[in-house]
């Protein structure tokens, strides 16, 4: 096996030099939207806020307070009453002892999602289109994979307007299966969260795979260890041909925030290689 991992990774390489410069396309149709407040829609919920409303199970990116709800024209639903989302909050006060000195005290607050409510005036929401459905048929080869893994499929939550792997909640949310624009895509997009989870520390252990802030190195690199470990994954179900060019692009773009370094790839590819020993229980 560790043969065939040097022959993807070369393939990698050749394809980044090649087409490296190719824009990724991102492989469902949903439209993608962070979680925001209802009042503030162009600025995303940021730490573990983040995560914890996404994981939260809702489709819609929209949160609001029983107060907003209210100001919106609607209310919360009576059955969801108790069902609130807690977020928390930084709030920095004056110490007259310490000559103005901020200090920082922890708040909190709790939210609801929008689906959670009624009698919301809808010119206030933003509309979300529907789209075209793929007719899903199952790869066996992916499913087998899917099927042998140590990890539970059971951590995957459908539904999500995106895909991700919440550390925090060690689950996996993504997309239906029929809003990918391909099978082929759908398996390789569930692949890549997959490998992000074997970072967890009741797996692998990978160092440096969560916690850092978006853009940052160590958040790129993970990406990397994911979309090689995707590539990986890939060719050991077959599909490889019908998704790589996309994850060639995605890889390039990863590389150009790590000043384009070659090396990255290889590092990354040996990170993969123990995440997909991991999923084949090889």
């Amino acid at each position: 096996m560790a043969n065939v991992y040097e022959i993807v990774t070369e393939r990698i390489i050749k394809m980044v030099e090649e087409k490296g410069h190719l824009p990724w396309q991102r492989p469902w149709n949903v439209n993608e939207s962070f979680p925001v407040n209802i009042e503030r829609p162009t600025k995303s919920y940021q730490g573990i806020n983040f995560w914890i409303l996404l994981s939260a199970g809702f489709k819609s990116p929209f949160w609001l307070t029983s107060k907003q709800a209210k100001k919106f024209g609607g209310r919360i639903k009576y059955a969801e009453w108790k069902k609130s989302t807690l977020i928390v909050f930084w709030k920095f006060l004056d110490d007259k002892e310490t000559e103005g000195k901020k200090i920082p005290m922890l708040r909190y607050y709790y939210v609801y999602n929008i689906e959670q409510a009624e009698g919301i005036d809808p010119k206030r929401i933003p509309v979300i289109t529907e789209n075209s459905k793929l007719e899903f048929d199952p790869i066996d080869e992916c499913e087998k994979i899917l099927s042998d893994m140590p990890m539970p499929i059971t951590m995957v939550q459908h539904g999500k307007t995106k895909a991700y792997y919440s550390p925090w909640e060690d689950k996996i949310g993504m997309p239906d299966k029929t809003d990918f624009v391909s099978i082929e895509e759908y398996y390789s997009t569930l692949f890549h969260e997959f490998i992000h989870a074997t970072g967890h520390e009741t797996r692998t252990n990978r160092k440096g795979a969560f916690g850092a802030g978006f853009g940052r190195e160590k958040y790129s690199k993970e990406e990397l260890v994911a979309e090689i470990g995707t590539c990986f994954l890939c060719h050991t179900a077959g599909i490889e041909n019908k998704t790589m060019d996309n994850s060639v692009a995605y890889i390039g773009a990863w590389l150009k925030k790590l000043k384009n370094d070659p090396r990255m790839i290889v590092f990354a590819a040996s990170q993969a290689q123990k995440a997909t020993d991991y999923i084949l229980d090889a």
